[in-house]
C-alpha cells in the first residue's frame, strides 16, 4: 500500500546530546555508509496519490477524507523500517514522542505523549498507573495500555487529538489503532523473516525471526497466523553489583556484570475469519507475548560511558495476553459490530531499592560491612473485560449517523516488598512476615465504566459537512492498600508487622461532546475546524490516610492527607483548525493549529509521609501548536517528507501538595504557573528521503535516510520546595539518523541497515537528582554517581531478509 498523509519516517526518539562514541570500522558499518553514498539516479515511478483506508471515524474512509489530523503507516512501511513497538513508531511520527524507559517500565506504563499533555516525564513509575495514560491504544477492536510487538501488521492510525466520543477514557490527547492483517480466503501465502544486527557496546548479536502464513480453510473460513523471536544484546555494563553469600547476607564486596539490559521477547497471533453469509464477518483473535528483560536501560550521569551504578539486577517479566470476538452484521440500512475482548497483563520486576535507604546511616555498619543493599520485588497482574456494540448507518443520504453501547471492567493488584539485606541480624529480629522484609505493599484496584456514545453527520451539500457527537458514562472505582513495616512493628502501625491500611471508593458520571466541520475547496484539498473533549477516569489512590475528625492517627506513621485518598477525572477541551491536501499527484500536505485547556490534570506525586506515588489533580493546564506534515515527489526515483511540531505546555495555575502531621494540616508548592509540563518538547522533526529505482536484473533497488530531531526537555516541575523535586531534570536535545538500502525482487527482499547510524549518545528520559547518592565511604556510594538516565540504543547495524510465498 502506498504512503499516507505525510509518511515521516524515523528517527526521533531520545533527547540530550553527549559525546559520541569514535565509529567502529566494522565491515557491515563501511559497507552501508559506502552504498548509501554511491546510489544511482531515478527510473521507478510511484504517485503521492496513493492511499490508505483507515477506519479512525469507525468507518472505513480514506485517509485523506477524515476531517481531522491523521497518521497513517502501511504494514510495508513498518516492516521495511524495521518497526516492531511504538518506541520506534514514536520516532517515526511528528509530535508523537516517548518517555522512552525501556522495555520493562514502558511494559505497563506506556509514556506516549501526544499535543503537549503529560504530567510525568521522568522513567520513576514501576507500577501501574491508577488511570489511562493520555493516548489511548487500541489492537483491533481491544483497548489496552502494553506495549506489543507490530507485527504482520496491516497498518497503524495516529489520531491527534481528543477522540473521547468514540474511544472513551484515555483519549485525552489522541488515540493510536494497531490493525493487524486479516486472513485471506482466496490463497495460501506467507513469509519468513530474519534480521541479524550488531550494536555499538555490545559483546553479543541482535536476531529477529518472523514467521506468518494464511490458510484459506474454505470458501468462508480462514486461518492467519503469526510468530516472532527477538533476542536483543545488553549495552550497559555495572560495576556495583553487591554480592550476597548463600544466605543472602551482605559481604561488603561489589562485583562486575557487562551488558546487562538483554531483551528476549517472544509473541503468537492467530486469527480465524469466518463468513457464513455475504452481510456477515466473525473474527475471532489471540495475541500472546512474553517479555524478558536482563536489567534496566539506564545509567549513571557520573559515570563514563554506558555503566549503571545499580546495585541490584533490575530483572523483569511480564506476558500479555489477549482475546478478541468481533462480529459483523450488515443489516441494509446500518452495520451491527460487536466486539468482546479479555486482556490480562502479568509483569514481574526486580528494582534496586537502595538509594530510598540512603537516609539511614545509623545501620550502614554491622560487624564491618555495609549494609545498604535493599532488593526491590513488584509483582503486577491486570485484567480487563470489554463489551462494544455499534451500529453506523449505511446511507449514502445527507445524514450518515453512529450509536454505540460500552462496557469496560479493569482489574489491578499490585504487590511490592522491600527486602533489607542482613536487617534481621542487625536488629536481631525473627521477622513476622518473611527473612530480611523490610517493607510491603499491597494495591488492590477495579474500575467500571459503563457509557452511551454516538455521533451524526450532517452532509450540507457535497463539498460541507457537519458532524455533532456525544458520549454520557457513568463508572465506578475501587481501592484498597495495605502497607507494612516489620522491622519497626507496632511503632509504625498495628501489630507486629506495623500494618497501615485504607480503601476507597467512589462514582463519577459526565457527558462529553464533539463538534467538527470540514469543507472541501476542491477536489483535492480540505479545510477543517474541531472542538471536542477528551478524559481520563478519576478513581482512588487507598493510601492509609488521617481522618483529621479524631486526635487519633488511623492510618499509622504513613497516614496522609484524606485528599490523596481519591482524585477526579481530568479533561480537556480541544479547538482545532487545520487543511490538507494533495494539489496534485506530486505534493501532499497537512497543517493543523490547536489549543487545548487541560482541567484537572492528574499529576503523578509522592506523598509526603510514606512517600508513595499516587494520582492527584492539579489546577489547571494548557497546550497550543502547530502540526505540519509535506510529502513531496522530488522525481520519479525520489521522495522527500517532512514533519514538524511546534508545542508550547505550561501550567496555568499554582498548584499544592497537602499534608498532615500530628493532626495539623500544611501544603506545599508543587508546580508554578508558567513552569514546562514535563517531557514536552518545544519543536519536534521528521525529514527522510526515499530513493527507488527498477534495476535491468529484475529486481528494486530502495534506499532510504531518515532523520528526527527533539527539541530539550524537563522531566519535572523545578521549585525548590516541589515534592517533586527528585523527578526533575532537564534533558538535552537529540538528533538520530536511520538508514536503509535494499533490493526487492518478486518474492526476495534482502536489506542492510542502520539504527542510529551517527551513534548519537542521547538521553531518553531521566529518573531525576538523587537516585545514586554520593556520600562518606560504606554509605551508599564512596562519590555522587549523579542522575540516572535512560539511554538511546547505540548504533545497530545488521541484515536483514525476507522471502513471501
Amino acid at each position: 500500500m502506498g504512503i499516507v498523509s505525510l509518511k515521516t519516517p524515523q528517527t526521533s526518539g531520545s533527547n540530550t546530546a553527549g559525546k559520541v562514541p569514535m565509529f567502529k570500522p566494522k565491515a557491515l558499518h563501511t559497507a552501508i555508509c559506502s552504498t548509501l553514498m554511491t546510489i544511482p539516479s531515478v527510473a521507478l515511478s510511484q504517485s503521492l496519490m496513493e492511499e490508505i483506508t483507515v477506519t479512525a471515524t469507525r468507518r472505513a474512509t480514506s485517509v485523506q477524507d477524515v476531517p481531522y489530523n491523521i497518521s497513517a503507516l502501511d504494514g510495508s512501511k513498518l516492516a521495511d523500517e524495521g518497526i516492531t513497538d511504538f518506541s520506534k513508531i514514536a520516532r517515526s511520527i511528528p509530535g508523537l514522542t516517548l518517555s522512552d524507559s525501556g522495555r520493562s517500565k514502558n511494559g505497563i506504563n506506556n509514556g506516549i505523549v501526544m499535543r503537549g499533555l503529560n504530567v510525568s516525564g521522568s522513567g520513576n513509575e514501576d507500577f501501574p498507573s491508577l488511570t489511562d495514560p493520555v493516548v489511548s491504544i487500541y489492537l483491533n477492536e481491544t483497548p489496552l495500555f502494553a506495549n506489543l510487538e507490530l507485527r504482520d501488521m496491516e497498518r497503524v492510525e495516529v489520531l491527534r487529538g481528543p477522540q473521547a466520543t468514540l474511544y472513551g477514557s484515555g483519549s485525552l490527547a489522541g488515540t493510536m489503532k494497531y490493525i493487524p492483517a486479516e486472513p485471506d480466503m482466496q490463497a495460501f501465502s506467507g513469509s519468513v523473516k530474519g534480521r541479524a544486527s550488531a550494536t555499538d557496546e555490545s559483546d553479543d548479536f541482535n536476531t529477529d525471526l518472523e514467521a506468518t502464513v494464511n490458510i484459506p480453510l474454505s470458501d468462508k473460513l480462514a486461518f492467519r497466523g503469526t510468530i516472532a523471536n527477538l533476542d536483543n544484546a545488553g549495552y550497559i555494563d555495572s560495576d556495583y553489583i553487591e554480592e550476597l553469600d548463600s544466605n543472602g547476607q551482605p559481604t561488603g564486596r561489589a562485583i562486575s556484570k557487562e551488558d546487562i539490559n538483554d531483551e528476549s521477547v517472544q509473541m503468537v497471533r492467530g486469527t480465524l475469519l469466518f463468513t457464513p453469509s455475504d452481510a456477515t464477518d466473525i473474527t475471532l483473535m489471540y495475541n500472546y507475548q512474553k517479555d524478558d528483560i536482563g536489567g534496566s536501560s539506564a545509567t549513571a550521569a557520573g559515570l563514563k560511558g554506558y555503566n549503571s551504578g545499580t546495585k541490584v539486577l533490575e530483572e523483569f517479566e511480564r506476558e500479555v495476553s489477549l482475546g478478541s470476538l468481533v462480529i459483523k452484521h450488515d443489516m441494509g440500512f446500518a452495520e451491527l459490530t460487536s466486539a468482546t475482548s479479555f486482556t490480562r497483563n502479568d509483569a514481574d520486576s526486580i528494582h534496586d531499592q537502595s538509594y530510598n535507604y540512603g537516609y539511614s546511616g545509623f545501620w550502614s555498619y554491622y560487624a564491618g560491612v555495609p549494609r545498604e543493599v535493599v532488593t526491590g520485588e513488584k509483582h503486577y497482574q491486570g485484567t480487563s473485560k470489554t463489551q462494544e456494540l455499534r451500529l453506523a448507518s449505511n446511507s449514502e443520504g445527507s445524514v450518515d449517523w453512529l450509536l454505540g453501547l460500552y462496557y469496560n471492567d479493569v482489574e489491578h493488584d499490585a504487590q511490592s516488598y522491600d527486602f533489607i539485606a542482613g536487617v534481621d541480624e542487625l536488629y536481631a529480629m525473627v521477622n513476622p512476615q518473611a527473612p530480611d522484609l523490610g517493607y510491603s505493599n499491597l494495591l488492590s484496584t477495579e474500575f467500571k465504566d459503563r457509557a452511551v456514545f454516538g455521533e451524526v453527520t450532517y452532509h450540507l451539500s457535497d463539498i460541507w459537512q457537519v458532524t455533532v457527537g456525544a458520549r454520557y458514562f457513568d463508572q465506578s472505582f475501587s481501592a484498597a492498600q495495605s502497607i507494612t513495616l516489620p522491622p519497626c512493628g507496632i511503632y509504625c502501625g498495628e501489630g507486629p508487622t506495623g500494618l497501615s491500611e485504607a480503601s476507597g471508593k467512589e462514582d463519577f458520571t459526565d457527558t462529553l461532546f464533539k463538534f467538527n466541520t470540514s469543507y472541501d475547496i476542491n477536489d483535492g484539498n480540505k479545510v477543517y475546524f474541531t472542538v471536542a473533549e477528551g478524559f481520563r477516569h478519576g478513581g482512588a489512590n487507598g493510601v492509609p490516610v488521617d481522618n483529621l475528625s479524631t486526635p487519633i492517627v488511623e492510618g499509622g506513621v504513613f497516614a496522609e492527607h484524606p485528599d490523596y485518598l481519591f482524585f477526579d477525572p481530568d479533561k480537556s477541551l480541544n479547538y482545532e483548525v487545520g487543511f490538507k491536501g494533495y494539489p496534485n499527484d506530486v505534493l501532499r500536505y497537512s497543517a493543523a493549529l490547536f489549543y487545548v485547556d487541560w482541567s484537572d490534570p492528574i499529576l503523578i506525586v509522592q506523598t509526603p509521609n510514606g512517600g508513595f506515588p499516587v494520582m492527584f489533580n492539579g489546577d489547571e493546564a494548557e497546550s497550543k501548536g502547530v502540526e505540519l506534515e509535506l510529502g513531496l515527489r522530488l522525481s520519479e526515483a525520489l521522495e522527500l517528507n517532512i514533519g514538524y511540531t511546534y508545542t508550547d505546555a505550561q501550567l496555568t495555575k499554582d498548584f499544592f501538595i497537602p499534608n498532615v502531621s500530628g493532626g495539623a494540616e500544611s501544603s506545599t508548592l508543587g508546580g508554578r504557573k508558567g513552569d514546562k509540563l514535563p517531557g514536552i518538547p518545544k519543536h519536534t522533526a521528521n525529514a527522510s528521503l526515499t530513493y527507488s529505482q527498477s534495476l535491468d536484473m529484475g529486481a528494486d533497488l530502495v534506499a532510504y535516510l531518515g532523520v528526527s530531531y527533539k527539541d530539550d526537555f524537563v522531566t519535572g516541575f523545578p521549585d525548590p520546595s516541589s515534592l517533586a523535586l527528585n523527578s526533575y531534570d532537564e534533558i538535552d536535545s537529540s538528533l538520530l539518523a536511520d538508514a536503509y538500502i535494499a533490493l526487492d525482487f518478486s518474492s526476495w527482499r534482502v536489506s542492510l541497515f542502520a539504527d542510529n547510524l551517527t551513534n548519537a549518545d542521547d538521553i531518553t528520559t531521566s529518573d531525576g537528582n538523587g537516585k545514586y547518592i554520593g556520600s562518606k565511604p560504606g554509605l551508599q556510594y564512596d562519590v555522587n554517581l549523579g542522575d540516572q538516565e535512560y539511554r538511546v540504543r547505540p548504533r545497530t547495524v545488521g541484515i536483514s531478509a525476507s522471502y513471501s510465498f
